[in-house]
């Protein structure tokens, strides 16, 4: 009877750990859009002190105006590598930042950001820089919504 006891039990175990797997794999574990904002204006703040960008050029950059500025295309920099969108060699690489960007965004906003991520990414001018504000410029070229998506 013993034998047979345990045998359910882990039966059981099996058929629970096999349930639980199953929920963890299919779930969509997304950062909420409250989170969102939260993010885009912790990243901003932590950037806005390395890199003083007038609210205004913000305002700009979300009507497709991108000043050639130095600061800002640091700030824009800041906010990648802090996201940890950015390579070590300072290059914005498709893959790592769509795999990241997934993990974290519900398909509403990967709808949105993708596009911009699969042509605007890969680009490399020497400069992380230049390299994130030449992603800003053409993902705002892409789609003028994915300014919504970016501490900006």
């Amino acid at each position: 009877m013993r034998a047979q006891q345990r045998k359910m039990k882990t039966l059981m175990m099996a058929f629970c750990t096999i349930i639980v797997a199953t929920f963890l794999a299919y779930s969509d574990a997304y950062l909420t859009e409250a989170a969102i904002i939260k993010t885009q204006q912790m990243l901003k703040s932590v950037c806005l002190k390395k890199h003083a960008v007038p609210e205004d050029t913000f305002v700009k950059c979300k009507n497709g105006e991108f000043a050639n500025d130095e600061t800002l295309k640091c700030y824009f920099a800041c906010t990648l590598k802090t996201m940890q969108l950015v390579s070590p060699k300072g290059i914005l690489e498709k893959k790592p930042f769509a795999d990241k960007m997934r993990m974290l965004s519900p398909p509403s906003i990967m709808e949105v950001i993708l596009p911009a991520i699969e042509q605007c990414t890969d680009k490399d001018v020497g400069n992380v820089c230049e390299n994130a504000f030449n992603f800003m410029k053409c993902s705002y070229e892409v789609n003028s919504k994915t300014m919504n998506y970016f501490p900006i």
